[in-house]
């Protein structure tokens, strides 16, 4: 059964996510955490360090089976060797993960995984005795590659946009609602400039659906149009310090202009045939329709405490991505 929440608990959730992040910005001294000894279950690899209560091994073996591969194809990218021997903590509950958590930090309910980049640490979150690993996989995923991109920048404010793109492109968080969301937006004429999207992100549901699948597609397109070589010079420019828009002019020696006007040209041809074939009408229906089920879907999961909002940039940008 879904409860009804009200609107206002969205942008509730999301001030007091920026709340907790903000407590988080400010843990600039080197850390001093330790991982509670109740989890007192350890693997090693070459990269990480899982912790886990005896009741969650297989999760934490069939995770570190993955987790250098995935922290391999992630560096790739970022042209980084960076970090290191990252502490992943794997809880139950919500108290078994508030329990986990650095000194003075209060996790959000629903949150599925939490990034400490300082910390070094990345916190999971399983539901049940038994789930498998490849139920967090993708969490995972998505936190370290917030928790990379954090240490190739040398803790660089960085867009918003840029770091949930870079997060949700290696996690695979691409789905038919962002397709359409991306469309509609491409048909309407509705697409957020990137100039606008790096100085202010929006905060109406329906502005951050379509700001998030701009977020993962523009990432995308820089990785899969440009190729590695101009996405590694950017990350080390932003790492000396430049500002995010000149690092990204200088890197692809282009200027915005230019390089938004080739994204939203590829953008026209991928997705401006979808109405044709569909209708129009049918077109819009199902766009609406997509989204009140992805609306409805991320209440439940609130509801659950598994929702995992992404991060947001204010400050010194190096929140703990949720």
């Amino acid at each position: 059964m879904i409860k009804q929440i009200q609107p206002s608990l969205f942008f509730r959730s999301i001030l007091l996510v920026v709340l907790f992040l903000g407590l988080n910005i400010s843990r600039s001294r080197a850390s001093d955490y330790l991982v509670p000894a109740t989890f007192d279950g350890q693997i090693d690899t070459s990269h990480y360090r899982f912790f886990f209560r005896e009741r969650f091994r297989l999760v934490a073996e069939e995770l570190a089976e993955s987790a250098d591969s995935i922290r391999a194809k992630v560096l790739q990218d970022l042209r980084s060797n960076r970090p290191d021997k990252t502490k992943i903590v794997v809880a139950g509950d919500f108290d078994d993960m508030q329990a986990a958590a650095p000194a003075g930090v209060q996790i959000p309910a629903w949150a599925a995984g939490v990034a400490f980049p300082r910390d070094n640490l990345i916190l999971l979150r399983v539901k049940g005795d038994s789930p498998q690993a490849s139920k967090i996989e993708q969490v995972f995923t998505h936190e370290w590659a917030h928790l990379a991109l954090a240490y190739a920048v040398d803790f660089r404010k960085i867009p918003r946009w840029f770091n949930e793109g870079f997060a949700m492109y290696h996690s695979g968080e691409w789905s038919f609602s962002r397709t359409t969301t991306l469309a509609s937006g491409v048909v309407s004429k509705r697409i957020f400039s990137l100039q606008s999207l790096t100085d202010f992100f929006p905060e109406k549901l329906s502005q951050v659906e379509l700001a998030y699948a701009q977020s993962i597609d523009f990432v995308g397109f820089l990785l899969g149009e440009y190729g590695q070589e101009p996405f590694g010079q950017l990350i080390e420019l932003l790492a000396q310090g430049w500002s995010f828009i000149s690092a990204l002019e200088e890197a692809y020696d282009s200027s915005l202009a230019e390089i938004e006007d080739q994204w939203r040209q590829d953008l026209k041809l991928r997705y401006t045939w979808i109405p044709l074939i569909t209708g129009a009408a049918t077109f819009w229906f199902l766009a609406s329709l997509i989204f009140i089920l992805a609306y409805l879907k991320k209440r439940r999961r609130k509801i659950e405490g598994f929702e995992r909002l992404d991060d947001d940039q204010e400050g010194d940008n190096l929140n703990p991505p949720i």
